[in-house]
């Protein structure tokens, strides 16, 4: 046999080990489908989706976007809470979104145990009244945090009739910041 021939068949083996390791490898990752994607259980009165599994408070990894580190950064913050609120409002222009689910509030909740940020009570309090299932000053909460990022486009008017919010979330074919 050819010398040739020799290394054709080592590279044909090691390119075959290495997508062998890769594939493995991907199988090994939970799967990491958002919430908007799975559509079991219905929506509470409160428009929260509860989880698939026993909540216990304790969040392990980001529930928005699996590849961002922890603690996260304030601007991640302000743009977390700002896309969830888009849920909710009526407003001329929504350029992000995430579905809001007791998991994500619980995870910014606790990003804020973990790290000092500057307008950590704003953000307290929004996700803490959010956690109760209380969205009656979204429209304010959307505004507080869409002023502190900047914003000039897109000031949210007033609350999305439940009819509505489902409408939109219905709509939404991808969840981003």
């Amino acid at each position: 046999m050819s010398r040739k021939w020799v290394g054709i068949i080592l590279g044909a083996v090691l390119l075959v080990t290495v997508v062998g390791v890769y594939i493995t490898l991907e199988s090994l990752e939970p799967e990491r489908k958002s919430a908007h994607e799975s559509k079991e259980g219905s929506a509470s009165a409160a428009g929260v989706k509860p989880n698939k599994h026993t909540f216990t408070g304790k969040v392990d990894g980001n529930p928005f976007e699996g590849d961002v580190k922890t603690p996260i950064s304030e601007e991640l913050m302000r743009q977390y809470i700002h896309a969830m609120s888009h849920q909710k409002v009526r407003a001329g222009e929504k350029w992000s979104f995430f579905e809001i689910t007791d998991e994500r509030i619980a995870f910014l909740l606790q990003q804020l145990d973990e790290k000092n940020y500057k307008n950590d009570e704003e953000y307290r309090e929004i996700l803490t009244q959010w956690q109760k299932g209380d969205f009656s000053q979204v429209v304010g909460d959307h505004n507080t945090v869409w002023s502190l990022m900047g914003g000039n486009i897109g000031k949210a008017k007033g609350l999305l009739p439940a009819k509505q919010e489902k409408e939109y979330l219905e709509k939404q074919t991808r969840e981003t910041r």
